[in-house]
C-alpha cells in the first residue's frame, strides 16, 4: 500500500514530512496484550509538529544534556523520527507496548534512521535526571466512564476524566528535563471560560516557575455537546456530573519551559487545518468508545 500525505484514521501507512510510517487503522481489533499503534490525524501530530518546530530549534540551541529528544508514549515513531531526520537529533524513545516498539523500530529502519528504543513503563529511571533537551508528551485524552476503562485501548486510557496520565508524565518529565530545555505537548483537556485545567495544574507539577505558550487547535467546544457526540444515547449521568463541572473542553498544543517567568500565552494559529473540525474529532473518540461498547 502507497502512503498518504492527507493520512486518516483508516490507513496503516502514511508519509509525514518525509517519513515514512506504518500505523494501525483505528477499527483495528486489539486487546490489551497486542493493543494498536496509534493511527495519523492532521489536526494532531502533523499539526503539532508544525507548531513546535521553532521552539524544538531554540531548545536544541540553548538546552544542556545528553539526550535531544525524550519521546514519551512513542507509538509508530512518528515525533522522534521527525525529530532525527530534519534536527539530527539523538532521540530515546519510550514504549510500554510491544507492538508499538516493534512498529518503531521498523519505521526508524524505514527511514534509515536511528532511534534509540526502550520497552517500558515512563519512569525515572527511563534515563538520568536532567538530561533531556526537548521531552514529547501526548498521552492518552478519551474522557470515559471508569466501568469501561480496561476495554479503552491503552493508547486513549489516560483515566476517566482524561487527564491521569498527562499529570503522571509531567512529574516525571520535572526530573528529567534538561537546563533550558522544554517540554511540548498535544492534549484534549476539560475546562471553562478561563480555561483549560492544564493551566492550573502544569505550575504545580513543573518545578522552576514555567512558562506556558499554547495555542488551542480547534476553538472550545461544549462538553455536553462533544460527550453526547462521542456517546449518543449511552451514559447520561457521566455527561451530566462531567459537564456541570466541565462545560468546555479543549484542544490543544503546548510549550512548557522552566524559565521562572510562570507565564501562560494562548497564541493564535495560522495553520491550515484542512477542513478538521470537531466533527471529525468527535467521530474518533466514537470509533475509540466502540471497543467499549463491545
Amino acid at each position: 500500500m502507497h502512503p498518504t500525505n492527507s493520512p486518516t484514521m483508516y490507513d496503516d501507512c502514511v508519509e509525514l514530512d518525509s517519513v515514512r510510517l506504518q500505523v494501525d487503522r483505528i477499527d483495528r481489533e486489539r486487546n490489551d496484550c497486542d493493543d494498536n499503534v496509534m493511527a495519523i490525524f492532521h489536526e494532531e501530530q502533523p499539526f503539532t509538529w508544525q507548531f513546535v518546530q521553532p521552539y524544538v530549534k531554540e531548545a536544541l540551541k540553548e538546552a544542556t544534556g545528553g539526550v535531544d529528544f525524550l519521546d514519551v508514549g512513542c507509538g509508530s515513531g512518528i515525533f522522534g523520527l521527525l525529530m532525527a531526520k530534519h534536527f539530527n537529533a539523538r532521540v530515546t524513545a519510550i514504549d510500554k507496548s510491544k507492538r508499538a516498539v516493534d512498529f518503531a523500530k521498523r519505521n526508524a529502519e524505514l527511514n534509515g534512521l536511528e532511534l534509540q528504543v526502550q520497552r517500558g513503563v515512563y519512569s525515572q529511571s527511563s534515563i538520568p535526571g536532567r538530561n533531556a533537551k526537548i521531552i514529547g508528551l501526548y498521552p492518552p485524552y478519551h474522557i470515559y466512564p471508569g466501568s469501561v476503562e480496561e476495554k479503552i485501548p491503552q493508547h486513549a486510557r489516560g483515566g476517566s476524566d482524561g487527564q491521569g496520565e498527562f499529570k503522571n508524565q509531567l512529574a516525571i518529565a520535572d526530573y528529567h528535563l534538561a537546563e533550558n530545555g522544554i517540554i511540548f505537548f498535544n492534549q484534549m483537556c476539560l475546562g471553562d471560560e478561563f480555561g483549560p485545567r492544564f493551566l492550573r495544574y502544569i505550575p504545580q507539577l513543573i518545578t522552576g516557575d514555567p512558562s506556558i505558550v499554547y495555542t488551542n487547535v480547534l476553538s472550545p467546544i461544549s462538553t455536553m455537546g462533544f460527550l453526547e457526540g462521542v456517546y449518543h444515547d449511552k451514559f447520561p449521568c457521566f455527561i451530566d456530573k462531567i459537564s456541570s463541572q466541565n462545560p468546555l473542553t479543549y484542544y490543544a498544543v503546548g510549550i512548557i519551559k522552566q524559565d521562572g517567568k510562570r507565564t501562560i500565552d494562548c497564541v493564535k494559529h495560522d495553520i491550515d487545518l484542512k477542513g478538521r473540525t470537531w466533527k471529525d474529532r468527535i467521530k474518533l473518540h466514537y470509533e475509540i468508545a466502540l471497543h467499549g461498547f463491545k
